[in-house]
């Protein structure tokens, strides 16, 4: 049943790919590929525990690992006390400390990113801008949501000198795109999945593709209240040229993916979802989302039976 379950949660990480990117709408797509972290994650975490558990308990593990020097070399046995035992138990838990360093590396990461920000807004705010935006200092085009709890629009003033009044309000309107959807939030989410998942081929540009769909969210909120996607086509030029990376804590106009955005931004007909495309990537989504839950309460009753087997397997030693 273990095997059954990996084989079909392995399927289930391809089956996103087949999907045409572009037909999708953007709440679907994010779902889809924060589901997709998320099932990344679940399989990392299952390889571990079966790492831990059952590894150790395998006659070729015993065969690799369980070997005495004293059988081999006395001398060094008797003087330096070197045996397999404890690169057996360090080879059998090395998965799982990855997977924690992997994961406190994130969150630092994202503490980080989140004080830089809190420290930038407090240290070079120039006063209120327009729409409840932050105004801050440098010759860049800046406008970006920053934050993670109570997120900041802050706006730069070389984008109060370089964008006029329309690409302003647009570029504005995508940030409290971004802020209305809850974004900083996903990114989170995805970020500490992307940690977990990080040792499977693939996960990078997975993060990628939801960051993608987050802009895109964020563009068409734009484009819904101002009427104006060329306004924001333009912006998005003008911010790409000097815009800093984004963040867990840091969403800008840029963002990822500009020459495609732009693409969809000026070809209207073609950033309308496909209703097929679109209700299967939704019905794709629900599904990885259940098979992570299945996964994830699979665990428990796998890491019971990795005990019994090391138990009954007997303890091992050098004769």
């Amino acid at each position: 049943m273990s095997l059954s379950l990996v084989g079909l949660l392995l399927t289930a990480t391809v089956l996103p790919y087949l999907l045409p990117r572009d037909r999708l709408s953007p709440t679907s797509g994010a779902a889809l590929w924060l589901a997709v972290l998320a099932l990344r994650a679940t399989l990392v975490l299952l390889a571990a525990l079966v790492a831990v558990l059952y590894l150790p308990a395998t006659g070729l593990f015993d065969l690799l690992t369980h070997w005495c020097f004293h059988a081999v070399i006395p001398f060094l046995a008797t003087h330096l006390g070197f045996s397999g035992h404890p690169l057996g138990d360090a080879a059998a838990l090395l998965p799982g400390m990855a997977l924690g360093v992997s994961l406190i590396s994130a969150l630092l990461g994202i503490w980080r990113a989140t004080r830089k920000m809190r420290g930038l807004i407090q240290r070079d705010s120039l006063g209120r801008g327009p729409k409840e935006s932050v105004i801050v200092g440098g010759h860049e085009v800046v406008v970006a949501a920053a934050g993670i709890r109570e997120p900041r629009i802050i706006v730069s003033a070389g984008a109060l000198a370089r964008l006029d009044e329309e690409e302003l309000i647009a570029g504005l309107e995508h940030e409290h795109g971004h802020i209305k959807g809850r974004h900083p939030y996903l990114i989170v989410a995805a970020n500490i999945a992307f940690a977990l998942g990080r040792p499977l081929l693939g996960s990078r540009d997975a993060l990628a593709r939801l960051r993608y769909y987050l802009e895109r969210d964020a563009d068409e909120y734009a484009v819904g209240r101002t009427r104006n996607p060329v306004a924001l086509a333009s912006a998005i030029c003008k911010a790409a040229a000097d815009a800093p990376a984004p963040t867990a804590a840091l969403a800008t106009l840029a963002g990822t993916d500009v020459a495609r955005r732009l693409r969809l931004l000026l070809d209207r007909p073609a950033a309308r979802p496909s209703a097929l495309a679109d209700g299967a990537a939704r019905a794709l989504a629900a599904s990885l989302v259940a098979l992570v839950l299945v996964a994830g309460a699979t665990m428990p009753t796998l890491a019971r039976a990795g005990v019994d087997s090391i138990a009954t397997s007997g303890a091992h030693s050098c004769h």
